[in-house]
């Protein structure tokens, strides 16, 4: 019964995907069919390195300069891909939020996706406009031209004296903010290379938004390994990094047994439950299906005692695959991405991050900043947050017999996790706080060269 719904799932998938592309060539657009039927059928290869573009905007002289910086609050777009509970963009909410507060920032938010988070920024009085999603419409170099001058007139009229693009993705506002004749940082919160990320795109539109990365003011990092990752692109010193740094009072921190057993009624668990989650949205990137696969592969005796949570449902094949494969499993649940995450954190003993790449994901620092022994992949920045050993174990990615190895480790030893746990405690006090990673963005966001 399991296999014919799964055939007939791929069936209204497929059907799905021609009908788009039929779309899309009725409409005209030739080169962007062409090229989702390469990626369709996996022939599209790695962009080719561009050259990189050179900002043409001038620094002002030393007297305008100090002007300059005595003019606060400094008006700021900040362009975010989405506004939904994901790290880059929870992330950047806290980063303006908090830039605000310090009265020296003027944000405005403009967004290509409405989602929730679009109340927390507006609560706090910070104007948000959402506009189309432009990013699968650039099919051809003239199609970006468009959007770009449109993002430009609409930064000139704002007034804004900088422009800050969260993510990779926000590309055309970097463009675009050259274009204004307004300076620009770029914040990249992903790990992919230069050649891969944007193959989404075609060649000649994937080609100028890597080349970009020659525009901005400063760029910044926020893990050391993505620096890395892009660092044949720093030829002129303009790449820094600030690792994240979370807002612990969003988090009611409450780590008693009273808490623990009303967050363990709320979401339903046995109060002797060994209780595993792992947060973000199901998807390839995230490599959850690890966890599931581990969990299937522990002894009864050992499963019977594990409860897991993966928070961060969506309607992606993957997560369709990943919902698939537990239909036949206990003791899974799959939750929607929420606000009132601290319920799950307080609930659970132990955390997994089963990513195949990550930059500096803010999940392990909720995780250690409640005090949960962690299983992780060694990618890029996490390498940065954990110390193996002491407060995380590391497996690598898509390896879920060791995965099951180190969860039955974990719960058979009550004294291991409660050890690691106070050591996740003990690390997170060691990285960069929430208030010295304000005072590091807002130190450049002022002193940009205008």
């Amino acid at each position: 019964m399991l296999s014919v719904l799964h055939n007939i799932y791929k069936f209204f998938v497929l059907y799905s995907q021609i009908n788009l592309l039929l779309k899309r060539l009725i409409s005209g657009d030739i080169v962007w069919f062409f090229h989702r039927f390469k990626l369709a059928l996996g022939l599209r290869g790695l962009v080719p390195h561009p050259v990189t573009l050179v900002s043409k905007l001038g620094s002002p002289r030393h007297a305008e300069r100090n002007q300059l910086k005595q003019q606060v609050p400094i008006k700021i777009i900040f362009f975010s891909h989405n506004l939904s509970y994901e790290g880059a963009s929870i992330s950047l909410k806290e980063l303006v939020l908090g830039l605000a507060h310090r009265g020296n920032i003027d944000p405005v938010v403009i967004t290509f996706k409405d989602g929730p988070l679009r109340a927390d920024y507006e609560l706090n009085g910070i104007i948000v406009k959402v506009l189309p999603n432009i990013l699968h419409e650039i099919s051809t170099i003239r199609r970006l031209n468009i959007q770009v001058n449109l993002l430009a007139s609409l930064i000139k009229q704002s007034g804004a004296g900088l422009v800050f693009a969260n993510t990779l993705l926000n590309f055309p506002a970097i463009l675009a903010s050259e274009l204004a004749n307004v300076p620009s940082i770029w914040n990249p919160r992903e790990s992919e290379s230069c050649e891969s990320i944007f193959r989404f795109l075609p060649d000649p539109v994937a080609q100028r938004a890597i080349a970009a990365i020659g525009l901005p003011k400063k760029v910044i990092f926020v893990a050391q390994s993505t620096k890395k990752v892009w660092s044949f692109f720093d030829v002129d010193g303009r790449f820094e990094v600030i690792h994240n740094g979370i807002n612990l009072a969003r988090f009611p921190l409450q780590n008693d047994l009273s808490e623990r057993a009303r967050c363990r009624s709320v979401l339903g668990i046995k109060s002797d439950a060994v209780v595993i989650i792992c947060v973000g949205p199901l998807c390839d990137r995230k490599g959850q299906i690890d966890l599931v696969e581990a969990f299937s592969a522990l002894p009864k005796e050992i499963s019977s005692r594990v409860q897991i949570l993966l928070v961060g449902e969506n309607n992606s094949t993957y997560a369709k695959k990943v919902k698939n494969r537990c239909y036949s499993l206990p003791n899974i649940k799959i939750f929607p991405t929420t606000q009132s995450i601290a319920n799950f954190y307080t609930a659970a003993d132990i955390y997994v991050l089963s990513s195949k790449v990550e930059s500096f994901p803010r999940v392990i620092l909720e995780a250690m900043a409640f005090g949960l022994p962690i299983l992780a992949t060694p990618v890029f920045g996490v390498l940065e947050q954990v110390i193996e050993g002491e407060n995380a174990f590391l497996y690598p990615p898509g390896n879920s017999r060791l995965l099951a190895g180190l969860i039955e480790r974990l719960v058979i030893d009550d004294l291991l996790r409660v050890r690691m746990g106070k050591s996740s405690l003990n690390r997170i006090s060691q990285l960069i706080t929430f208030d010295e990673m304000i005072t590091a963005y807002e130190h450049i966001c002022i002193g940009i060269d205008n």
